[in-house]
């Protein structure tokens, strides 16, 4: 249990007394929870779903999912038991064929907060159990140099963390004929017992610490012999005591059932999502070729179960694609690489001896370099570098393609015990597996060509059949950065918000309607597309993947809302003058090319709270105002010195990245301007005489006569 640790010399009343403390593994998991299991308070992230459509054709998808990533890596950590069992078996002849795990079951109970994880595997042995469940550093994968198998626990932590967290932990393992089973978490009854005994809350508080540091109540200095003689047929009873005996001899595997206890995940809701688990269970099976995961809900029972494991996706996908496979036993990494390259811009996705690493690692982005940079030695785009003047850049070659890899290695090295970023050095292996297939992926894919076509538009040697062709290709499920609504492409009121940067996008993602709203960030100041070709327009990355987004056609006029894919789109940006040019670009951009939304009512722009400010009224209410604008400011001064009101907190907003919550929610409910032309001809000289090129003399004529305009007021 942990204890204070007092400096010498100093006396306790001294308010500057240095305060250290040690702690036990179990004080220090629940109260750094994110430090061993990842971010344990909610998250908006992107997660990845393999769904069959109605011609049985496997779609991959990319949606926005607000949850408590540790949720899902204690889940994780459970399963990844029977996952290393899985592969153990796949390699240890010595292990009889009907003794060897084919099955992982996972049952979620109805209100979606007790999972209960089974395996058909061996089992643990009874002597070992209680320190694999609770104790750190305790397992079997320590010896890395007779370790021949591809696992993905490494530190002997993982389940044990679980348990740390959890109001709810029981185990039943069975190994060689011995059955073991325990619940690791004292019950209500046994708690409602020790604090009839009279204690003080700090010393129930230790008791309980006790028992989940040591798995029994006997050994603990505040328990006497007569405490202990009226918990322990308690404890028995709810087996809390461990249970050790002999079962039939085929019998054999693991079941453990688990719920986590919502204090050390910040009091938030500590249900599973159910959608989340499912494809959690499926990457399982589909990196795991062979084995069989069910889930079992309140609802259904599902089977998943891939005999070539992801080969089984693609070919039964409309992807174009090449599996590159490289393996290497003689390796100090004993590497054993699948990594389907797939034609188009999508995201990476990567898994680590069944471990979805969701930041790749290293290993996978020199990959993805050696790819790129042996592509771009290739005669036909040297030659293509010549025709148009230009390199060919890594960028032209990694936004032709992405990849899904399924990596096996020995010793996996992570940067944190999150799992999310591999850190091996694997730069070798990589290298060979790519000058193994680098030809053939070119031959099947057609990537050369893919490439060729990035480069003339990125330098704008095409007129607009190539813009439409890459219009085309940029669907809206592959667009970087972009934040696609979660509902329904046909629920109404769908907005795009077009921020300035990402950290607008920071701050507009919590405050948006996730099913509705949509949210793409501009790089710094759009291009100026006034007299411009629309050819030439589309061949600007951002420009055409905004228009891709919207669904705006290139060759006809939008004649209704319902053409498109979003019902208003909205410009929001800081409050100053970069801001108001970004703006101004935009609004001019499309009353370019499709003057007729504004007619129709698409286009928006939004404005964020300059000022946010809490004020205290005359009869002592509070609430907090916010202010557009430095007018609007100026016009709460004058009202609250008219009605005897007073001021208690101004802040002012430098940018919309040091926007608060509640003001971003602001901007985006009821700070919605439409734009609207009233006069056609108006605007067009507007339009002409601050961005046409060659009206540049005007310009600064009427910029002159405002600063005047200004210094006289």
């Amino acid at each position: 249990m942990g204890s204070q640790v007092k400096k010498p010399g100093g006396s306790a009343g001294n308010s500057s007394e240095r305060n250290f403390k040690k702690l036990s593994n179990v004080e220090h998991v629940r109260m750094r929870t994110g430090m061993w299991l990842g971010q344990n308070s909610l998250s908006n992230f992107q997660q990845h779903f393999f769904r069959k459509n109605k011609e049985g054709i496997y779609e991959i998808f990319h949606e926005e999912i607000e949850d408590i990533p540790a949720k899902i890596k204690c889940l994780d950590e459970a399963c990844m038991n029977a996952v290393d069992e899985y592969r153990k078996n796949q390699n240890d002849k010595s292990v009889p064929e009907k003794d060897r795990m084919n099955k992982l079951i996972v049952a979620l109970s109805g209100d979606r907060k007790r999972v209960t994880i089974t395996d058909n595997g061996r089992g643990i042995p009874a002597a070992n159990a209680e320190g694999v469940y609770l104790h750190l550093m305790y397992g079997e994968n320590f010896d890395d140099k007779v370790k021949e198998d591809h696992v993905a626990g490494q530190n002997g932590v993982g389940i044990s963390l679980v348990r740390m967290v959890s109001n709810f932990f029981r185990v039943k393992t069975i190994n060689k004929g011995v059955m073991y089973k325990k619940q690791f978490t004292l019950t209500e009854e046994i708690k409602k017992t020790i604090r009839s005994f009279k204690f003080s809350k700090e010393e129930i508080e230790k008791i309980y610490l006790y028992f989940d540091e040591h798995g029994k109540l006997e050994g603990c200095d505040l328990l006497k012999a007569d405490h202990l003689s009226k918990l322990t047929p308690l404890m028995q009873k709810s087996n809390l005591v461990e249970t050790v005996q002999k079962t039939k001899p085929e019998e054999h595997g693991t079941t453990v059932e688990f719920e986590l206890d919502p204090q050390y995940f910040n009091n938030l809701d500590s249900s599973f999502n159910t959608d989340l688990l499912r494809q959690y269970l499926q990457d399982i099976a589909m990196t795991n070729p062979g084995l069989e995961v069910q889930f079992h809900t309140k609802q259904a029972k599902e089977k998943f179960k891939f005999k070539k494991g992801l080969d089984e996706i693609f070919t039964q996908s409309d992807q174009i694609y090449y599996k590159m496979d490289y393996t290497d036993k003689a390796a100090a990494s004993q590497i054993n690489l699948e990594n389907f390259v797939v034609v188009g811009q999508n995201k990476t996705l990567t898994w680590v001896n069944s471990i979805y690493a969701p930041l790749g690692g290293s290993a996978i982005e020199y990959l993805e370099n050696r790819i790129c940079d042996e592509v771009r030695k290739k005669a036909t785009i040297l030659s293509l570098e010549k025709k148009l003047k230009t390199q060919c850049t890594r960028n032209d070659v990694r936004n032709c393609f992405h990849m899904y890899v399924n990596l096996r290695i020995l010793n996996p090295r992570f940067k944190s015990q999150d799992k999310s970023y591999l850190i091996n050095d694997l730069n070798e292996d990589m290298r060979n597996a790519v000058d193994k297939h680098l030809d053939k992926m070119l031959k099947k894919t057609g990537l050369i060509d893919e490439i060729k076509m990035q480069m003339e538009k990125r330098t704008q040697m095409k007129a607009l059949e190539d813009a439409q062709k890459g219009l085309r290709k940029a669907s809206k499920n592959n667009i970087p950065k972009l934040i696609q609504p979660t509902g329904k492409p046909s629920d109404g009121g769908r907005v795009l918000f077009v921020a300035e940067g990402d950290s607008a996008i920071a701050g507009l993602r919590p405050a948006r309607d996730p099913k509705l709203h949509g949210l793409f960030p501009l790089r710094g100041k759009p291009m100026n597309c006034k007299g411009l070709s629309l050819a030439k327009a589309m061949a600007n990355e951002e420009l055409k993947n905004i228009v891709a987004i919207l669904g705006l056609p290139l060759d006809e006029k939008v004649k209704s809302i319902e053409q498109l894919n979003y019902e208003k789109i909205s410009i929001i940006t800081d409050a100053d003058f970069d801001g108001y040019a970004i703006r101004s670009l935009m609004l001019s951009f499309f009353y370019e090319y499709w003057p007729e939304l504004y007619d129709l009512g698409l286009i928006h722009i939004s404005s964020a709270p300059l000022f946010e400010v809490d004020v205290k009224g005359k009869d002592g209410k509070k609430e907090t105002i916010f202010c557009i604008d430095d007018g609007d400011y100026d016009a709460l001064i004058a009202r609250l010195k008219k009605e005897g009101g007073e001021i208690t907190r101004k802040k002012r907003n430098k940018g919309l990245g040091e926007t608060g919550l509640a003001a971003m929610k602001f901007a985006v409910n009821e700070c919605m301007t439409k734009v609207t032309v009233s006069s056609k001809k108006s605007a067009k000289h507007i339009q002409d005489l601050w961005f046409h090129k060659d009206l540049a003399d005007k310009r600064r004529e009427a910029i002159s006569e405002y600063s005047m305009s200004v210094i006289e007021d």
